[in-house]
């Protein structure tokens, strides 16, 4: 497939082709670019997670990204640094500098998002299912006592990523079904929705470590009131040893946005999980985008981020999996529980 280059970047019929612009930046784009450009080398380093060495070396070799040199030596952009996060994301995946240089960003995002994909599909599942009938028969009855006991005891027996990718969310997603269709009363969405949270702020609370760092704020955005996915994500990262701070659902964005530094986050999650369009959720994830710390990574799951790619972009990072998502937490020292 021949995708159109641009930017001086390109992808040939057959493979990936590099295709150089000599434009010489001048008047006012060239003014424009050195303003923007605020970050030397060594905070990019912190930011993207690429050692400073190798930066040097993509761009010398390779002209990944053409930082801005003055009196204070390299000086990069947001958008070099939202490209190099690409581009690093990219090469954990196997493919090489030499083939990614060339590629647009929009190209590197296409790519993340098919690698996002293969992951999924590539990633390990159990060779027979679990069973969770007495899980249901105890929704069926109102029994909370046997729901929480049968979680517990799966819990016992998975990993953190098995219990979420296995037996929560698809049983969370089966009783919905079942409600729609008309077999189960929203009444048992409700009780599985309250003992699953119950359930997750346990283990939250159970694997919390105060000091940890890297550290992530968790939240959904204004209107978002589905928190189990988002509450999930906090219990696995926490599990994987890195600091977690959950606000919870349905907040302000300036209110997200306002906490990022005071709980000390270096990443902001963000569970989308309404699927329809909304004028007023679209303006708070803007707000989010545009006013989160550049320093901060933005990162969305659920069944709603996939929509928001547009605004979400080059700023963050969209999940469509557990798998997916606790490959970042690994590329930014989490273990795998």
């Amino acid at each position: 497939m021949a995708v159109r280059p641009d930017a001086g970047r390109g992808v040939a019929i057959g493979g990936v082709g590099r295709v150089r612009s000599r434009r010489e930046e001048c008047g006012p784009v060239s003014k424009t670019r050195e303003a923007a450009a605020r970050y030397p080398i060594r905070a990019v380093s912190r930011l993207t997670g690429i050692g400073i060495d190798t930066l040097r070396a993509w761009e010398r070799r390779h002209g990944a990204v053409t930082p801005i040199r003055d009196d204070r030596g390299r000086m990069y952009t947001d958008a070099d640094i939202a490209r190099l996060r690409l581009l690093r994301g990219a090469v954990g995946h196997g493919h090489t500098i030499g083939r990614l240089a060339g590629l647009t960003d929009a190209q590197l995002r296409h790519l993340a998002a098919a690698g996002a994909r293969a992951v999924s599909e590539i990633a390990p599942t159990r060779p027979t299912p679990i069973d969770t009938a007495a899980l249901a028969a105890a929704l069926q009855n109102y029994d909370a006592t046997a729901i929480d006991q049968q979680i517990s005891r799966l819990a016992s027996v998975l990993s953190p990523l098995e219990l979420l990718r296995d037996v929560l969310m698809p049983v969370l997603a089966q009783v919905g079904d079942d409600w729609h269709r008309g077999p189960a009363r929203i009444a048992h969405e409700h009780l599985m929705s309250a003992t699953m949270r119950n359930i997750l702020g346990s283990f939250l609370r159970l694997y919390a470590r105060p000091e940890a760092s890297p550290r992530l704020l968790f939240a959904t955005l204004a209107g978002e009131r589905h928190e189990i996915g988002t509450l999930g994500a906090a219990m696995l990262a926490a599990s994987s040893g890195l600091g977690v701070a959950y606000l919870g659902p349905d907040l302000p964005a300036r209110e997200i946005v306002g906490s990022v530094r005071p709980a000390g986050a270096q990443v902001l999650v963000l569970g989308l999980t309404a699927t329809s369009a909304s004028k007023a959720r679209e303006r708070e994830l803007r707000t989010v985008v545009r006013d989160l710390p550049k320093e901060v990574e933005l990162w969305a799951g659920g069944r709603g981020a996939a929509r928001q790619a547009s605004i979400i972009g080059p700023r963050g990072l969209i999940f469509g999996d557990y798998a997916a998502y606790q490959l970042e937490l690994s590329r930014i020292g989490g273990r795998v529980a």
